[in-house]
């Protein structure tokens, strides 16, 4: 019975619970409706006003500028700020004197703003009841400085907000352009690119929460900047650089320029520079819509995506990108693994006839009468095809391949650049080992038949003359954070060693006779020891109207070369053999490089190895070029006469193998080839006056240019005279003022 009773108790309890709990839910539904019904309207609209009453703004980080060696600025961020209205503050505005100041002042900073503008974003749409621009962010200029910013919140005008942003600058405009590279969008070029995540930074975070009209919290979290590169390049061996490209392809119109300054010990590049440029503040527009009306009809005629490749192009890197056939700069490389095999010494002679048949292909010599029998030296001094074919023949196919691959040829160099072909481009522009028969292996000996790029021609060529190791070329040497701190550094790395120190002293002294007496004479500076290699390749399928690339590798001081410059002219618009050169644009970079650093002279100026009395024998010039036998009479201390028209060799005087005095006169017959048709003679003026030189090169038609000061004698004229060039060629005077006599010291008793 008492289990019975509280069972009963327990029961009425939990009914009483449960009647209570349901009163209490009918009260809070009750007031719920009520609420919905009476204040609906009025609390929803402001729900929606709490939803954008929160604002988390991204504070942009600067980007890390890019320096060169001696931190010279070459690209860099700087804050900036956009100026926001918060419309829905300035409407709540009590005092419309408020608003009225707000307003005009932001037009009285920003002309580009409109009044009618601004004040319509806090005026009251009639049909909905609300401002027509609800929310707390509406933009209205971006990217004002910061001293313009700090002006403006002087003022302290209500609803008016700045969001921190960066803008990327170039103070030098387009100097190494296709170096520093940029960044547009999802694309990024050079640098820029390469080395994006460090210089990009950590953004920071701005909250701003709003709580009524007046009431607003503010809490900003600031950004972290990037890092800074610094960079191997010299500025001023860079402006050099770029200097005799613009001139050199101005002279001689080409699908390129360009022209590279490495150290060859260390890898460090001081200069990579190309003809195409552009201003890296406005990389897309081409620097010609400027000054080059007739381009500018062009580039408007473009359709969209040939106004895209066009600038595609021009961004492109050419030093790191594109490939050709190097020619005959290639030629120490197949000397240097001959000898580090054993298979030559630098006594060795070889024959060369002019023409050597390899297989059923007869390969000619630049000389067409043949340099006869010549040693090491020579072979590379000369250039001449025959004799390294011979010293390809001793290597073989197999050895002549590994030394290929040994040197860094058919694959990218590691240089810390985008853009490098890669993989599948070099299968597509090497022979594979299978591929070299006997006449590949010969053409390959002097650098034909295959590709390589700039940056790899010139890294494989200081394995040369360093000492035989094959360093990795770089552009930074130094990250720092944004405190300056040194986070990370780059130095010398030799990737492998591909000759011995004795082959590479063989090498590089080797290469001196070629600007001492060889087809690189032109770039003599008196007092400093220079070594060269210049290299003409043809390019691409052998066609009666052949394309060619002309190069010069130069490195000085010849014993310990600090400096290696490189220079290329691609596909010149109208090759003529002789005419277009290198060798002007890679004596005047190294003369610039020599004043600019105060390099003292190796050698004495007045030492020459020609002496009155001396007797050379004379070589054979019928069947060469005139241009090519001028030379070779300069660097024998020959003087010359040429008769006739045309620039084939058909007789001399005195004749093959006679002994004859330094300062003795050569003569020679010429005539013109098929080619030449139409050319012109072109008249010796050296020791005229510039008035005189002027009025006979103009009344032949030729364009005169004269380098020196106006009104001197011309010492020294190019094209030479007696050469035959076509009418309305150029021509170049050097003119020296003749020395004033120095007065006699009068004498006392």
């Amino acid at each position: 019975m008492k289990r019975d009773a509280h069972g009963i108790k327990a029961k009425g309890r939990f009914a009483f619970i449960l009647f209570v709990f349901m009163v209490a839910m009918c009260v809070l539904m009750t007031r719920v409706v009520y609420l919905k019904i009476v204040h609906g309207a009025e609390y929803e609209a402001e729900a929606k006003k709490q939803q954008i009453n929160r604002y988390d703004v991204e504070i942009a980080a600067n980007r890390g500028s890019i320096l060169d060696r001696n931190e010279q600025v070459l690209a860099v961020s700087t804050a900036v700020f956009n100026v926001a209205l918060d419309p829905l503050q300035l409407a709540d505005e009590k005092k419309t004197e408020e608003q009225e100041r707000t307003l005009t002042t932001l037009c009285e900073y920003f002309p580009e703003l409109k009044y009618s503008d601004l004040k319509y974003h806090i005026t009251l749409d009639p049909t909905t009841g609300e401002i027509n621009s609800p929310n707390h962010w509406k933009y209205l200029v971006k990217g004002i400085e910061r001293d313009v910013k700090e002006k403006l919140e002087a003022e302290n005008l209500k609803g008016v907000y700045f969001e921190q942003t960066s803008r990327r600058s170039y103070p030098l405009k387009s100097l190494a352009c296709h170096l520093i590279g940029f960044v547009r969008g999802g694309a990024s070029w050079g640098l820029e690119g390469y080395y994006a995540d460090e210089m990009t930074g950590t953004p920071g975070r701005s909250f701003i929460l709003y709580q009524g009209a007046d009431r607003v919290t503010y809490q900003e979290y600031p950004a972290q900047d990037g890092s800074t590169i610094v960079t191997t390049l010299d500025y001023t061996i860079q402006q050099y650089a770029e200097e005799v490209v613009q001139e050199t392809m101005k002279e001689w119109p080409s699908q390129n320029v360009a022209a590279m300054v490495m150290n060859p010990n260390t890898g460090e590049i001081y200069a990579m520079a190309a003809a195409d440029k552009f201003d890296l503040n406005d990389p897309s527009n081409p620097l010609e819509l400027e000054t080059d009306a007739e381009f500018q009809e062009k580039w408007e005629a473009m359709t969209t995506q040939e106004q895209s490749d066009y600038l595609n192009k021009m961004w492109r890197n050419f030093c790191v990108s594109d490939t050709y056939e190097p020619g005959s700069v290639y030629k120490p490389i197949t000397v240097a693994a001959a000898l580090e095999e054993g298979l030559i010494n630098m006594n060795d002679t070889f024959t060369c006839n002019a023409v050597i048949t390899v297989a059923d292909k007869e390969i000619g010599c630049a000389n067409k009468s043949g340099h006869g029998t010549i040693d090491v030296t020579e072979v590379l001094a000369q250039s001449c095809n025959p004799g390294v074919v011979q010293i390809a023949q001793k290597l073989g196919a197999e050895t002549f391949y590994k030394y290929q691959k040994e040197f860094g040829f058919g694959q990218d160099t590691g240089i810390d650049l985008p853009g490098e072909p890669g993989v599948n481009t070099w299968s597509r522009v090497m022979h594979a080992l299978s591929g070299i028969g006997p006449t590949e292996l010969a053409t390959m000996s002097f650098g034909q038949t295959f590709n390589c790029s700039s940056v790899q021609m010139i890294t494989a060529f200081s394995a040369l003359i360093n000492g035989g190791n094959l360093v990795r070329p770089y552009v930074v040497s130094q990250i720092k954070d944004s405190t300056g701190t040194v986070v990370k550094e780059h130095g010398t790395e030799i990737v492998r060693k591909v000759i011995s120190r004795e082959t590479s002293d063989k090498i590089r002294n080797a290469l001196k006779a070629t600007v001492d007496h060889g087809t690189g004479r032109k770039i003599q500076i008196p007092g400093y020891s220079i070594g060269c290699k210049t290299g003409t390749a043809e390019q691409g399928a052998r066609t009666k109207d052949n394309l060619w690339t002309l190069t010069h590798m130069a490195y000085f001081p010849a014993e310990n070369p600090q400096y290696l410059v490189f220079t290329v002219i691609h596909i010149p618009d109208e090759y003529q053999d002789g005419v277009q050169s290198t060798g002007p644009m890679t004596k005047k970079l190294m003369e610039n490089i020599i004043k600019y650093k105060n390099l003292e002279p190796t050698e004495s100026e007045d030492a020459t190895p020609l002496k009155a009395g001396q007797t050379v024998t004379m070589p054979e010039y019928i069947g060469n070029s005139a241009l090519y036998a001028t030379l070779d009479l300069d660097a024998q201390g020959l003087n010359y006469k040429i008769v006739g028209t045309g620039n084939q060799i058909t007789n001399q005087v005195p004749k093959v193998g006679t002994d004859v005095e330094i300062g003795s006169e050569v003569i020679l017959y010429v005539e013109k080839t098929e080619e030449e048709i139409g050319t012109v003679k072109v008249p010796n003026v050296v020791g005229k006056s510039y008035d005189d030189a002027v009025k006979e090169l103009t009344d032949l038609e030729f364009e005169v240019l004269f380098e020196g000061e106006e009104g001197g004698n011309v010492v020294s004229q190019s094209p030479n005279h007696g050469l035959s060039v076509e009418q309305g060629s150029e021509v170049t005077i050097k003119l020296e003022k003749a020395k004033e006599p120095e007065p006699e010291n009068s004498k006392t008793e």
